[in-house]
Order: C-alpha cells, then structure tokens, then sequence
C-alpha cells in the first residue's frame, strides 16, 4: 500500500495548499465556494429524504497534518490490505472493493458499541479508540473535497472530487440516545434520518440516496427488512480524469495478447499513462508499478510473473510491501510509464462472514451497542457493494457499506541516463487505487475488456 517517499512529499505538500472544504451541504456554498464534494446532486426522492431528517451534517475545523495522523493513516492502510484480501480472494471474475468504506462504517460501529464488541471491532480495525477519536474526523475531510478546476455555476462539471458520506438510519420507535447520535453527527459528519421501515418505499429511498451521492453511478437495492433496527452507512464516490488537457490517454498504436486469469487471451489495446519517476519493483512473485491521476491519485499495478498468478500475490504481505522505488542509481535515472487496459470491477456481497473470521464475533450476538440504544440488537448483514470503472477517459467509482443492526430474537439468532521503460500490463492483475496512502479501491483483474 506504501508509495515513494518523493511522490509522497509531493503529494504532502499538495495537501497543504489545499483548501479545505466544509463537510455541511447546505453551508459549504458560503464557507467556500470553491468547494462541495457533499453537494446532492439529483433530487429523486427529495421531498422524503428531507422530511425524514432530523440533524445536519457539522463542519469540521481545519486539523493541521501532523505525524500521529501519518501514524493512523498507515495502520489504516493495514486493514485496507486484510480486508481488501479477505473480500476479494476467491472472487470471480474482476472485483472491486473499498476499504476505506468498511473502515469508515466499522467506525461508526465502534463508536455506537461498548465492552466487548468495542474491543473486538477496535482490534480488527487495529486502532486504539484514542487514536480513532483524534484523527477520524481529518480522515473525513481529506476524504471529502473537490480536487481540480470545476465550473462555480454547475458543480455537475467538477473533473474531479472525493466524497465520503455517513449516515444513521432510525427505525420510528427505536430508543436511541441523543449521545450516540450526536457523537455520529459532530465527528462523523453523519446524516440522521428516521424511517418507517414498514413502507414499502423505504428501500427506494435509501436507493435514491445512495444514488444521489454517486451522481447516478451506483444505485444499490440494500433490502432493508421491517426487523431493522438502525443501519449505519457509509458511501464513498469518486471522479477523476487523467491529465488538464483533454482528460483522455492515448491508446498503443499495436494490439497486445492479455493473459487473462483462465490463460485464455484477449487481443487489446493498452492506455498509454505518462511517464513518472521510478523504476519498477520486481520481485520473485511478482512486478509492481504504478500510474498518477490529475490530481494525485495513484493506481499501483501488481503483476504476476511466470508461473505464478494472482493467487499467489493478493495478500496482506505483499500488498504492505514497503519495498521503494529505485529513482536512480550511479549511471541513471529512471522514468517509467504504465501501459495498462481499460477495465470496469465490481463486488456486491454480505461480508458478515468476513468480518466474522477477521475477529468481531459479539456483533453478530451478545451485542454490546449501549452508547447508541439499550435495545438488544445484532448484526444481520453487512452489505458492501462497490464499482469501479477505469477507462480512457478518467476513473469513476463507488461504493456502499451498510451495517444492520436488528431487533435481537434471542441467542439463537447467531444462526443467520534518462532510462526510459515501460511497464506493460498485460495479464491479470492486481489493483490498488490510493490517495495519501488511504486505499480507496482495490481488487483484481482477471480478464480484459
């Protein structure tokens, strides 16, 4: 998950310059109106939505970049790798997942939870509650903000923006304490809505929400059931394009055979990314390097070598490699550019289980959730759902993580020179799409389009 130290120094110094966005909708506008990722952007469902609030979103102050925040943010990238590998092993077909989602939901998790379950979902995070409570709510902003030029008058023509969004959803009658909301809503940033889980439209609400905040590239049916209690839910969007010119790379002018994970191949066209500064890594396993976004994004490449396979690479180990890239030597310097295929990666599934076998156990029975409601409840579903899109024109992708919390039915429920070289990707691979070492999307790609 690590990157270089110089591109890291750039990418630090790019954070200090810049502005730093409110995360409430409805005042941003007038704090700053160069920036609102959070803006809701089509209006399906609005009268709803709207009547069903009851707390906004908090602007948070500006916290300076410091060392314990780079502390967390690398033990952030940690969970990243154990997640990402326990989602996305065994998977067919190309997955996508976002891990910085899971983290930011388990979070809100934590924070409605007490004893036990604290404990369990504290370690799994591989967080201290202290070291959540500091800096959860800077990770919310860096998370949160327009990255490039965009037109003032129609923020639909923003190039690029980063958005992540959390919101409580109550079921009308359910005991919650103001406590826990207000810890959800000043740290978190949190939307608050209070629902009629009975309705029948309920779920299309919750779809015209999550749609709204993807600009329309995700709409997920969560299927939301009357025994729901209290769903906490994070979304994550992002869009960036590749350059200031026109936004597109070029294709290689030749076809190349890309081995797909069947060893079946797919004739294709690679995109050309520009040349950045490095040599690849290259180990026994595997190959590594990676491609800049416009405004800083990194999409790291890694690609098996002969005889090995994705299998054999997509794990936590590798994956926190903390391996640098060699920028030059005594005769050389080195600039390396990606050729890499478009691709589109998907991922819509229950990871309860995972989460399950990664160590939180009290959730899903004997849930301790006291800081938000005294009511027995448990988990019955972890919902993650995410899409990514990488194509010539820029990167697009999204994603959902929907913890549900049910009505407890008793114990028995736990049932449910200038060197200049190219690194071509030109078999299946494994991906990993970062933003100041926060991963945002990783996964695999096993076939070409």
């Amino acid at each position: 998950m690590n990157i270089s130290k110089i591109t890291y120094a750039v990418l630090t110094a790019f954070v200090l310059l810049t502005v730093v966005p409110s995360c409430n909708k409805d005042d941003n506008k007038d704090v700053n109106p160069e920036v609102n990722p959070n803006k809701t952007y089509t209006s399906e469902n609005e009268e709803a939505i709207s009547k069903a609030k009851i707390a906004g979103k908090v602007a948070p102050e500006n916290i300076p970049w410091s060392e314990t925040y780079n502390s967390f943010i690398g033990k952030v990238g940690k969970f990243s790798s154990k997640i990402s590998t326990a989602i996305g092993c065994g998977q067919s077909g190309n997955t996508a997942v976002s891990p910085l989602s899971v983290f930011m939901a388990m979070s809100m998790a934590a924070e409605c939870a007490n004893g036990e379950t604290r404990d369990e979902i504290l370690n799994t995070l591989g967080i201290s509650y202290e070291e959540l409570s500091q800096n959860i709510q800077q990770l919310c902003r860096e998370c949160n903000r327009i990255l490039g030029y965009y037109d003032e008058e129609d923020e639909n023509k923003a190039k690029n923006m980063i958005k992540c969004v959390n919101s409580l959803w109550i079921k009308d009658g359910a005991e919650v304490k103001d406590g826990g909301i207000k810890i959800l809503t000043t740290k978190y940033y949190s939307d608050v809505f209070k629902m009629d889980f009975l309705n029948s439209d309920v779920n299309q609400i919750v779809t015209s929400y999550i749609k709204n905040e993807t600009r329309g590239f995700l709409a997920p049916n969560l299927e939301l059931t009357p025994s729901t209690l209290i769903m906490l839910m994070n979304v994550v969007y992002l869009k960036e394009v590749w350059n200031d010119s026109d936004g597109n790379l070029d294709f290689t002018d030749k076809k190349y055979d890309f081995v797909n994970y069947d060893k079946s191949t797919t004739s294709t066209k690679l995109m050309l990314g520009e040349y950045v500064s490095g040599k690849a890594v290259v180990k026994e396993k595997y190959r590594k390097f990676y491609t800049s976004t416009n405004s800083g994004l990194t999409l790291t490449f890694y690609v098996p070598n002969d005889g090995y396979t994705i299998d054999d690479i997509y794990n936590a180990g590798i994956l926190d490699d903390e391996t640098h890239y060699v920028y030059s030597d005594s005769e050389n310097r080195y600039h390396t550019r990606c050729l890499f295929p478009e691709f589109t990666a998907n991922y819509d599934s229950d990871i309860k289980d995972i989460i399950k076998s990664l160590g939180i156990k009290s959730l899903f029975g004997g849930c301790n959730f006291s800081n938000l409601t005294d009511q027995d409840v448990f988990c019955g579903q972890i919902q993650h759902v995410a899409k990514l899109e990488v194509k010539r024109e820029g990167v697009e992708g999204a994603a959902v993580t929907a913890v549900m919390m049910m009505e407890s039915a008793g114990p028995d429920i736990e049932k449910l020179k200038d060197v200049y070289e190219d690194f071509i990707v030109d078999k299946n691979f494994v991906y990993v799409l970062s933003r100041y070492d926060v991963p945002l999307f990783t996964g695999v790609v096993k076939k070409a389009e």
